[in-house]
């Protein structure tokens, strides 16, 4: 059973940076430095059968594993007794090596006692031998039972946390760190919760050198402590959870400290059913202590910190809730073809997600069919200045409908010639120019609107040229040379940089410095120098 609390709200000032930090170094640590281990190791394995250590230790082994009746024990025993084959002598050695108890007393000469023949060949190979299972990173580093006592294990309290067994080991515990670890940081704090997770490490392996004499690595124990801290931290609060049961997984919201007696069931039935795992059941009890343990004594002073937290969290819901309901009621609404309350709720939705193409593209739909001139303009400038590269092709059927002249009307006049330079940007050339004949033939607009006018006009000269069309493009010049016959001609209103009042702030669209892109501050008639810039939409 796996039971998570997560939190997959971030901004830029609650960015989970420890806990990323955390698993970037974990992937530096298990793909950088403990990538070259198990070439080490086979370099090892290929001195100790190069030596004289098989015939020496091997027998030994063999009448101590007699002695055992565990499924692994008579394994290794076969295999010893068949002879290793070349790809089985590593995991023989290792096998060996990760024997514990008879490590131990191969190392108190309960093996190979001084008095026998052999003793100083072996001693001699033998360290030899351990000299080479020493260059191994993870031999280094993980938490072992040391002759020396603890204090030698001090550093490796801490370096264990970020070494890994294997690909799946390292990424299942930074899948659980990057779910439970954003909760714990946002409501500690990014010094505290280091301190605490760092913390819950050192007492988890501590605790599993107690009950256990095998060695330890993994940021298991750690990452117990921060699913222990958000249960503390966040009491009787009601956090999400994701919990995965046999086949069955889903979500739901739990009361945060009802999670710790749980996790700590789970543990001990687990550790109860199988003493022999590998798994360090131990570290993941220690984990869980150290992590409830420090949560209480670190916790915040300001204690309506995690309120706010999950106020945050639970307010991102209602908002997706929000959103939902919304959408179903203007799809409702619009299979009815009750347009005003459709496009009231599209409007609705683009107020909460302001880049959603397929809604602008619907609620102006709608506003078009109800002929509400307010509600029309409001959808066609949505459209207009809404940010969307990728939506080119959905947009230009769009930007056809809003050439039709009751749309123009309600139009200001620079919507309109933002239209035109859309309409040129998507090819639809002769709509493009019905838009800007409606505007050239008005003296007063050519003279305040001539700069714009005189732009777009050039860019589909431009397009015409490009492509050969040698009428189209003489009809445009012609259209240039008649209203704008010089520079001097072209009046003096550029583009607007930002959305009209009305939208602004709910378009998604940035506030720009300088021209925007398409507009250029200068208007030049020399059409061969025009030919050789880029045509392109505002």
């Amino acid at each position: 059973m796996l039971l998570i609390p997560y939190q997959t709200r971030f901004t830029a000032k609650s960015l989970p940076v420890v806990t990323l930090a955390l698993i970037l170094v974990n992937a530096l640590v298990y793909f950088v430095f403990q990538s070259g281990d198990r070439q080490a190791y086979a370099r090892a394995a290929e001195y100790y059968f190069s030596s004289q250590l098989p015939q020496i230790e091997l027998p030994r082994y063999a009448t101590y594993l007699e002695r055992r009746t565990d499924r692994g024990a008579l394994q290794v025993l076969r295999m010893i007794r068949a002879g290793a084959r070349p790809e089985q002598s590593l995991g023989l050695v290792l096998a060996l090596e990760n024997d514990r108890e008879f490590m131990r007393d191969l190392r108190e000469g309960a093996v190979v006692p001084s008095s026998d023949p052999v003793y100083a060949t072996w001693r001699d190979q033998r360290a030899q031998f351990n000299s080479l299972i020493g260059r191994v990173f993870t031999e280094r580093f993980a938490l072992e039972p040391s002759s020396d006592g603890v204090v030698a294990n001090l550093l490796r309290f801490v370096s264990y946390q970020f070494l890994h067994g294997d690909t799946l080991h390292w990424l299942g515990n930074m899948v659980i760190l990057l779910l439970a670890g954003p909760f714990a940081e946002a409501a500690l704090g990014r010094f505290r919760f280091l301190l605490a997770f760092i913390g819950s490490g050192v007492f988890a392996g501590a605790l599993h050198m107690l009950v256990s004499d095998q060695a330890l690595v993994g940021a298991s124990g750690s990452i117990s402590g921060a699913m222990a801290m958000v249960a503390v931290l966040y009491g009787t609060r009601k956090v999400p959870v994701f919990y995965w049961l046999f086949v069955y997984f889903n979500t739901a919201r739990v009361p945060a400290l009802l999670l710790l007696p749980i996790w700590l069931a789970i543990e001990a039935v687990q550790w109860a059913l199988a003493p022999e795992s590998r798994v360090a059941y131990s570290a993941h009890v220690g984990g869980f202590i150290a992590g409830a343990v420090l949560a209480w004594l670190l916790r915040p002073a300001d204690g309506q910190k995690v309120d706010r937290i999950l106020d945050e969290r639970f307010a991102d819901e209602r908002r997706g809730n929000r959103k939902s309901t919304l959408l179903q009621e203007a799809q409702a609404a619009s299979a009815k073809l009750d347009t005003r309350r459709a496009a009231r709720a599209y409007s609705e939705l683009l107020q909460a997600d302001p880049t959603n193409v397929q809604h602008a593209i619907a609620y102006f739909n709608m506003a078009l069919l109800g002929r509400n001139r307010e509600t029309l303009l409001d959808a066609t400038l949505r459209v207009l200045w809404i940010r969307a590269r990728g939506a080119r092709s959905e947009l230009r059927a769009v930007y056809l409908q809003m050439s039709q002249p009751h749309v123009l009307a309600a139009l200001p006049v620079d919507e309109q010639l933002r239209l035109a330079r859309r309409l040129v940007a998507t090819r639809e050339d002769a709509a493009a120019l019905r838009v800007l004949d409606g505007l050239v033939g008005n003296e007063t607009l050519k003279n305040l609107y001539g700069r714009q006018i005189a732009d777009c006009l050039l860019g589909l000269f431009t397009t015409y040229s490009r492509h050969g069309l040698r009428q189209p493009a003489e009809d445009v010049k012609r259209r240039l040379s008649t209203h704008f016959p010089s520079p001097a001609t072209l009046g003096g209103i550029a583009p607007s940089r930002e959305p009209p009042l009305t939208i602004r702030g709910s378009t998604g669209t940035p506030r720009t410095r300088g021209a925007l892109s398409g507009a250029p501050s200068e208007m030049e008639l020399d059409l061969d120098t025009q030919l050789r810039t880029r045509w392109g939409p505002d």
